[in-house]
């Protein structure tokens, strides 16, 4: 396994312990954006920030939806 693969499994082992209400996939790609853009803070910041709003609307919409 390599390092990045280490990383994110241990990294799923404790969003299932302790946020099992984040779902991984939003968590992987937040990973996935960190590795990425380390050279990069306000490109990593503005992509988190993006998929972090993509998946509230996402939910806000299942809501209304739900109501």
């Amino acid at each position: 396994m390599k390092g990045d693969e280490e990383l994110l499994d241990t990294v799923e082992q404790i969003r299932k312990a302790k946020f099992p209400d984040v779902p991984a996939d939003l968590v992987q790609k937040l990973l996935l954006i960190e590795a990425n853009y380390t050279e990069n803070r306000v490109e990593a910041y503005r992509r988190i920030e993006k998929a972090i709003d993509a998946y509230l609307e996402k939910q806000a919409a299942a809501k209304e939806a739900g109501d």
